[in-house]
């Protein structure tokens, strides 16, 4: 993969390190052999970009080895590079992250399983990410997934977030099909929680999420992410689930919020005996967990790292089929969206989300 300049400039948002975001001209990379160059239209903020705008996580970059991102973005063809076909210039597409391109050599991806390669996000020695913060990024080409129509660029940019719903479902699907009108409940009303609602409600399954705002739950009602919610501080979920469940407690537990102290147990103490808790969220420290508890209602634990293919077929495609189908309505969760000029305080919205009420923060660079 290149990144060759054309000799044009664009505007890029390059991190420093934490909040320290900056918004500088860079050269317009040349797409190589089979790759495009993409016009970006919107582009996502990721609870991992959060994460690293708060010090957290691994994903950081610093003073001294500053870096861009931006794995959540849609737009259109602006270039072809040689040997590309399928594509045109001008038509929009939906990018694929770059950072879950996989070897196709070691064993995880020759058993289907390429998102847990051993070389993700490698192109021979050089780690290769997204940078969908800028007005122009490369992708491969069979990594740029044409848009109906009727599907916005927002939208198309957040298939990220309903891939990972996917591959959550996929991972806990054989116990599900043992249980009709089987219920799941989702520890936590962000992007990640909403988007798994929608993707479980339209498997069939009754959806229960918890959340601590208010407004986040409405929206979760609104956009039929949820048949039931529960507003944590003012409701007891324990009370909620064995409402819904007859005492029985829940099939499946998902924590898409993952706050060390709290979630995973919680998850545990709400599922049936034998159930699956899958953790979707990412935990920035170690979490809590009575492993005695676990072990007594014999609990399934996953941990649902990104997607890939699921019986031979892409999980990301899949997430595109489901949104342009109807079958998720990934537009009303988008509720913020800002020029690339205001990255710092799209980054600030998405992070103090009980004084912005945002739910997913777009960039339109």
């Amino acid at each position: 993969m290149t990144t060759e300049p054309t000799g044009e400039r664009m505007r890029a948002a390059v991190f420093h390190g934490g909040r320290d975001i900056r918004v500088e001209s860079v050269p317009v990379p040349l797409p190589g052999p089979g790759e495009v160059l993409v016009r970006v239209g919107a582009a996502g903020i990721c609870g991992s970009d959060v994460l690293a705008f708060r010090g957290l996580g691994p994903w950081q970059h610093s003073a001294d080895a500053p870096g861009r991102d931006g794995h959540e973005l849609a737009g259109e063809v602006a270039a072809l590079g040689p040997g590309v076909t399928g594509l045109a210039v001008g038509q929009r597409v939906a990018v694929e992250p770059r950072h879950l391109i996989a070897c196709g050599e070691c064993p995880p991806c020759l058993a289907g399983r390429a998102h847990l390669c051993r070389r993700r996000g490698y192109v021979g020695d050089r780690h290769v990410t997204s940078e969908g913060f800028a007005e122009y990024d490369l992708c491969p080409a069979e990594r740029a997934h044409p848009l109906p129509g009727h599907v916005s660029l927002g939208a198309g940019a957040i298939l990220d977030c309903y891939a990972c719903g996917v591959h959550t479902y996929n991972l806990v699907e054989t116990a599900l099909a043992e249980t009709p009108g089987g219920v799941m409940v989702i520890l936590g009303a962000g992007t990640m929680g909403l988007t798994m609602g929608q993707v479980a409600r339209s498997h069939g399954l009754r959806v229960l999420l918890t959340g601590t705002s208010r407004e986040s739950l409405d929206l979760a009602l609104r956009a039929g992410a949820a048949d039931e919610v529960v507003l944590v501080g003012s409701e007891d979920p324990a009370e909620a689930v064995a409402a819904l469940t007859e005492g029985r407690g829940a099939d499946v537990v998902v924590d898409a919020v993952a706050i060390p102290q709290v979630t995973l147990q919680q998850a545990v103490e709400l599922v049936t005996p034998g159930g699956q808790v899958c953790v979707l969220g990412v935990f920035a420290t170690p979490p809590r967990l009575d492993p005695h508890l676990a072990y007594v209602k014999e609990v399934s634990l996953h941990w649902s790292n990104s997607y890939g293919t699921h019986r031979g077929g892409s999980e990301y495609v899949t997430a595109l089929e489901l949104v342009a189908s109807g079958a998720v309505a990934a537009d009303p969760l988008i509720t913020h969206r800002f020029p690339l000029e205001r990255i710092r305080e799209a980054f600030v919205a998405a992070d103090e989300k009980d004084a912005s009420l945002a739910m997913k923060v777009i960039i339109q660079p």
